[in-house]
């Protein structure tokens, strides 16, 4: 498994943040999107850091449609070897998998990418909110262009997101735990690659489906 800077976890958040928000409901021309909550970062963060487990959610989503789409893009998280080659591990915290992505939060924060807002109850913060701002949004498309070689952030988080639809962090959460390796995972421990399983999964998918 991969290890990163602080500036490589905020260019996936960057990406994360922008591709995984949703339109902002006002008129303002401030911001390109909203992103609620923490709890749905780490989620689709986790995701894109454990390519297995993106593979085995494709491949339970193919079951469930039968659409093709996600059958090749399981596939090609596997051909390419991502599983090796991509994975950056998380910790298996009290709710679910989880990494201090403070310091890399506060460049996009200090830089005047994401705004935060949210809500208090009793002097505490009971739910976060992350604007996207339009210069965040520009800073994406012209790195596309200038650096290639982050376009598989790209392409990945649109994925993510389109997987995980409108759903909150907590019901992506939940769709997480299903899977045992990472349920069973021990408090404070490094959640495990699940890439021989998927592999052999979708062996069986392959074969069946020819």
């Amino acid at each position: 498994m991969a290890q990163t800077s602080t500036a490589q976890d905020a260019i996936r958040l960057l990406y994360i943040f922008v591709h995984g928000s949703d339109p902002v409901d006002n008129d303002s021309q401030d911001f390109a999107g909203c992103f609620e909550g923490k709890t749905k970062l780490h989620a689709l963060d986790f995701w894109v850091r454990y390519p297995d487990y993106l593979a085995y959610q494709l491949l339970n989503i193919y079951e469930e449609t039968f659409e093709e789409e996600y059958l090749k893009s399981a596939k090609e998280i596997l051909r390419t070897d991502e599983p090796d080659i991509r994975s950056i591990p998380m910790i298996r915290y009290r709710f679910g998998a989880y990494d201090d992505i403070s310091e890399a939060l506060s460049i996009l924060l200090s830089k005047g990418l994401v705004l935060t807002g949210g809500e208090k109850a009793n002097g505490k913060i009971t739910s976060y909110e992350f604007y996207v701002t339009e210069q965040a949004k520009k800073l994406v498309e012209s790195i596309a262009i200038d650096f290639p070689i982050l376009k598989w952030y790209d392409d990945r988080t649109k994925l993510v997101k389109k997987i995980s639809g409108n759903l909150s962090g907590n019901a992506l959460k939940a769709m997480q735990y299903q899977h045992m390796s990472y349920a069973k995972t021990n408090l404070g421990t490094l959640i495990p690659s699940i890439k021989d399983e998927v592999q052999s999964r979708l062996t069986k998918i392959i074969f069946n489906h020819d």
